[in-house]
């Protein structure tokens, strides 16, 4: 049976190898879409894991903006049993220890991870990707880094790094190829001297994915219970819809290979004989595909490695695959063919007369729809009762739920298409409408298969759209005025320089003890400032322990502590607010550019007046210095660059209002993208899924229409039964799943981020709607097929 299955595949004429060319090069595009997205889920791994050096010795640092800006959570410290100076370090320890400090610059909004370190003997640690600790007045720069010191003025980025570039830092230290990372050579002199430095005999080796909430300390990437959220929703919103269309692609020509395999039952085959010819002819046209999609993947692995999933492209080898993984394609879905085509026979094993007698399959079934009443069920649980409080505990809650629907929505598709069908079938006289609503009443299995694929994509694109367009509004807009955002902040806290995202983001919160300090500005360096064109005012402010603020307009309660700063200095500097008629000080909130207050415009705001004399105000100790400047990137840029040297590296780099509200949203900008790609992946997977459906159905009703025609049925007639066959359940489902989408959300948006549903703005409708006509062209492009294979031809060759 198994050579007469090769020869019916191979030497059936004309016609079985158009369809076996046709189901191998359906099968390779949703193997190669499927290989890409195990390859995609892979390289996110592989990056993330490039971070773990980075995070050496992150626990001698306050929380930071990298944490954030990579999408990582604040970790707790790390257990006792940790390494006391690695971070976690799982690498063989040195005797001689590195002095190292991790931190980040800018540079135009862009993140540079900056090391700076200070070797104590041959044998201390070395950075991965160089080839040994650079020297005092060294520096080893990533290429894209390296590309940037050339092409930018000396006084915007290369003044800020002592010595000159010893070579470049090789992939092995890098997260990917545009990386901005510099390893910047000291003395253990000078490193003893800077804040937040460390000596570690060992650099850290623990990725960040390998760290659960409490297991180590984590600056820089994903630890474990992020990362398996991200994967494992992109998993639900890519597999599936992959699966469907390989599915429906194995399934092409289905109707034609019935009435061939009951011709045969009625010699004489016996069941067994049946099914191992069409699992063979299945098997074979989709190992050809496989290979196919194998050739596809890897001709496409270059240019979809320069994709930014996740903010950042990847380098082409981490879009790998492992042996199961590619055992489990190169396996999985031949079987898969197999199986589906062994399913789809149990009708002609049953009975060899069910096919060419056309007997109606029985109806489903109104069960059908518990699955997705029971995952609506299940996120509203979680609204009623509370989220767990554990990311764990909310990934097990949530993730099954949304898989749970999504699941229910193709379970109940077929009863859903055939209570529509029944519908339109009493609502309407027309000849065409009454064939399409009985044909999708008698077989509603087939009416929904078509449009499965683009069902899901629209509820997946409804649910990233919806969720993070709720999401971005909790976390505020953009800043209200345009001058605000170009105020350059160099604050320090508890004698470290520290950036925006990692203060305490609430006007109202606690502040904690006493404000940091630094030494008063150098005065070559206020002149410098004054010398760059473009910056139009400098405010010192100044910590007193004592102040204390209360402003209910701001949220700010009474007993808050207060920074203190001169009034002719904040007149320069009129985005800030301004001070009252006469006083020559104001108080002022510690936090004026963060959080709460980096969000609004406080140009408009008169601070209180604050009774400290000037001789006193000089004496206090520096927590914060404000640059205004025009935005232009060359005064940010030189102005950062005379703060740098000024105050040599803390735990961050001076950044704008700008900066610092963009960097609070980086995370959530990298979901978008992330969102971006899976939307769009899934309705280009929806696009062909609906192709294959709609030529299979086709090519497997050729006899019937034509002999429609030959009774007298007009040509549009046919064409208006086909198109009410495809988009009388593409709509009615359509507006399902919508629906479904935006319960779904505002479920998950109440329970989860505690926020109500924001609508998405007009963007998503627009995109709605034109995935919906390109499915609708879809079908409209078959019309041309079907005068052809619809001719009196076709009847007497059946």
């Amino acid at each position: 049976m198994i050579g007469l299955g090769l020869r019916l595949t191979i030497s059936g004429g004309r016609e079985a190898v158009i369809r076996l060319v046709v189901l191998a090069a359906a099968v390779g595009l949703g193997a190669g879409l499927l290989l890409a997205a195990v390859s995609g889920i892979n390289a996110v791994n592989a990056q993330n894991d490039r971070y773990a050096w980075l995070d050496t010795g992150a626990k001698n640092l306050l929380p930071i903006p990298p944490s954030l800006r990579h999408g990582a959570a604040a970790a707790a410290p790390p257990p006792p049993a940790a390494s006391a100076a690695s971070g976690g370090a799982t690498a063989a320890t040195s005797r001689e220890p590195l002095w190292g400090l991790v931190t980040t610059d800018e540079l135009n909004g862009h993140l540079i991870d900056r090391a700076d370190v200070a070797a104590t003997g041959p044998a201390s640690p070395v950075p991965p990707g160089i080839p040994r600790d650079p020297g005092p007045g060294q520096y080893y720069a990533s290429p894209a880094l390296s590309a940037l010191l050339r092409s930018t003025p000396a006084s915007e980025l290369a003044n800020r790094y002592p010595g000159h570039q010893a070579g470049l830092i090789s992939e092995a230290g890098l997260a990917s190829p545009g990386s901005l990372v510099i390893v910047v050579g000291r003395s253990a002199a000078q490193m003893s001297r800077l804040p937040g430095a460390a000596e570690v005999t060992s650099l850290n080796t623990t990725p960040p994915s390998s760290c659960g909430a409490d297991s180590c300390v984590i600056r820089v990437g994903i630890n474990s219970t992020f990362i398996d959220l991200i994967l494992s929703v992109v998993a639900l919103a890519l597999l599936l819809p992959v699966l469907i269309f390989i599915a429906t692609a194995t399934r092409l020509s289905a109707a034609r290979r019935e009435q061939r395999f009951a011709a045969m039952r009625l010699v004489g085959a016996r069941p067994r004989q049946i099914s191992v010819i069409a699992a063979v002819e299945s098997t074979v046209a989709a190992v050809a595909g496989v290979a196919a999609g194998f050739g596809l993947f890897f001709v496409l692995r270059v240019p979809l490695a320069a994709i930014p999933f996740t903010g950042q492209p990847f380098f082409p080898a981490e879009l790998s695959l492992s042996l199961p993984d590619i055992l489990a394609v190169a396996i999985g879905v031949p079987a898969a063919a197999a199986v589906v085509a062994r399913v789809a026979l149990r009708r002609v094993n049953i009975s060899p007369l069910g096919v060419t007698r056309r007997v109606t399959p029985r109806a489903p079934r109104a069960w059908r729809v518990l699955p997705l009443l029971a995952g609506l069920a299940d996120l509203g649980f979680f609204v009623v009762h509370g989220r767990p409080t554990s990311l764990p505990g909310q990934v097990r809650a949530f993730v099954p739920a949304f898989a749970l629907i999504m699941i229910g929505l193709v379970t109940a598709g077929p009863w859903l298409t055939m209570a529509g069908a029944r519908v339109m079938a009493r609502r309407t006289s027309r000849p065409g409408a009454l064939i399409a609503a009985r044909r999708l009443a008698d077989d509603p299995r087939a009416g929904f298969r078509a449009v499965s694929g683009l069902v899901l994509a629209l509820f997946i694109t409804t649910v990233a759209v919806a969720v993070i367009t709720t999401q971005n509004t909790k976390r505020g807009g953009p800043l209200d005025g345009t001058s605000a955002s170009n105020v350059l902040v160099d604050q320090f806290t508890f004698g470290t320089r520290t950036s925006g995202s990692g203060r305490s983001s609430g006007a109202g919160s606690a502040a904690g003890s006493a404000l940091g300090s630094a030494p008063a500005p150098p005065a070559e360096a206020l002149a410098r400032l004054r010398q760059i064109s473009g910056v139009q005012g400098i405010v010192e402010l100044r910590a007193d322990p004592g102040l204390t603020m209360s402003s209910p307009r701001l949220g700010i309660q009474p007993g808050f502590p207060a920074a203190v700063v001169s009034c002719a200095q904040l007149a320069s500097t009129p985005a800030l607010g301004r001070c009252p008629a006469g006083a020559a000080a104001a108080k002022v909130s510690p936090f004026l550019t963060a959080g709460h207050f980096a969000s609004r415009s406080l140009a408009g705001v008169t601070w209180p007046a604050a009774d400290i004399p000037a001789k006193r105000l000089d004496g206090l100790p520096l927590y914060c210095l404000d640059v205004a400047t025009n935005g232009s990137p060359p005064a940010v840029e030189q102005a950062r660059t005379v703060l740098e040297n000024a105050y040599p590296t803390g735990t961050g780099s001076p950044h704008t209002l700008g900066e610092d509200t963009t960097a609070q949203n980086t995370a959530n900008n990298a979901y978008q993208q992330l969102a971006d790609v899976v939307i769009l992946t899934s309705l280009a997977i929806a696009g062909c899924t609906l192709a294959a459906s709609v030529a299979a159905g086709l090519a497997d009703r050729k006899r019937p229409f034509s002999l429609l025609r030959l009774t007298g049925a007009r040509l549009a007639t046919l064409r208006r039964v086909v198109a009410l066959e495809t988009a009388v359940p593409l709509l009615a489902l359509a507006t399902i799943a919508i629906g479904t989408g935006f319960g779904a959300s505002a479920m998950f948006t109440t329970a989860q981020l505690t926020h109500p549903l924001v609508a998405p703005d007009a963007a998503y409708y627009l995109m709605t709607a034109t995935g919906i006509a390109l499915a609708l062209g879809v079908i409209v492009a078959t019309f041309p097929l079907l005068r052809r294979i619809t001719g009196p031809e076709t009847a007497r060759n059946e």
